[in-house]
């Protein structure tokens, strides 16, 4: 079990908020304030943009870890922030529970998150095990960086349900190219979106070889995902592309391909986001 004063370590990525903010409201839309309150821009909806997490006690020593992991990554004030920036109509339940069922998902039907405190452990086992070499610190980021694009992807979910935005392809890898870009819109936001393709890639071993039933699942493989996103943070700036470049990891034939791709997502995201917006949205990777 981590111990209350360890919790600081997984807390950098919380410091990650006002940087969201600040890209996301850029334009003014919006509020920064992680009260659910709204700021100075006014909503005809009075519940637009609100929030309500709720942790349910840990029941064993590894839900504990879960919930110490998820409550540090600052996993309420990283989802309030994207609710109020988007102005979600509806309100959005995020909720921490025991175990591990199928995984954190998202349900239209009560518009909610559900984070499972085991998986979130899992992120930690999956990231210790596959960097031995690195500190507590650095250890904790990368747990974090997970679990934040974890939330940012079923957030994607959410955004597709609240504003019935169309769907060409499979919704997962939809939702897995939103939360790249919004993870892409804070500071050093390339090398936490690289974080989260390194764990798809090592999580990827436990399907070696993947189960028929893993083709025929909603989420594409997980090496695949790995790829996907480290693609398209390959094409967010010439930086990263040389970076990943230098990685050897993607063909070159993918590879080539990668700004074009990132700069067709962005697009497409901005066309059906914007008329639902009462102001723009600055959807450009940080610098």
């Amino acid at each position: 079990m981590i111990s209350p004063s360890a919790g600081a370590r997984f807390g950098a990525f919380a410091l990650l908020l006002p940087a969201v903010v600040a890209v996301l409201l850029s334009s003014g839309c919006g509020s920064g304030s992680s009260s659910g309150t709204g700021g100075s821009t006014e909503s005809s909806n009075p519940s637009a943009g609100k929030v309500r997490v709720v942790w349910q006690k840990p029941a064993s020593a590894e839900d504990a870890t879960g919930y110490e992991l998820l409550t540090a990554s600052g996993t309420k004030a990283v989802a309030t922030a994207l609710a109020e920036a988007f102005e979600l109509p509806h309100p959005l339940l995020v909720r921490g529970v025991n175990g591990i069922g199928g995984g954190p998902f998202y349900n239209p039907e009560d518009n909610s998150i559900t984070l499972p405190y085991e998986f979130a452990a899992l992120v930690l086992e999956v990231e210790s095990s596959s960097n031995p070499e690195i500190g507590p610190e650095e250890l904790g980021e990368q747990a974090a960086a997970v679990d934040n694009f974890i939330l940012a992807h079923e957030f994607a979910h959410a955004l597709i349900a609240n504003f019935e935005l169309p769907v060409l392809g499979r919704e997962e890898d939809a939702a897995d190219s939103i939360a790249t870009v919004l993870l892409l819109g804070v500071p050093e936001g390339a090398a936490y979106a690289a974080d989260a393709a390194a764990f798809w890639a090592d999580f990827s071993s436990r399907q070696e070889p993947p189960a028929l039933v893993e083709y025929a699942d909603v989420h594409s493989l997980d090496l695949q995902r790995s790829f996907n996103v480290l693609c398209w943070v390959a094409g967010s700036s010439k930086r990263s592309f040389e970076e990943v470049a230098e990685l050897g990891v993607l063909p070159e034939s993918r590879l080539e391909t990668c700004p074009e791709e990132y700069a067709q997502i962005v697009a497409s995201i901005e066309q059906e986001l914007k008329p639902h917006l009462e102001n723009d949205v600055n959807l450009k990777p940080a610098q």
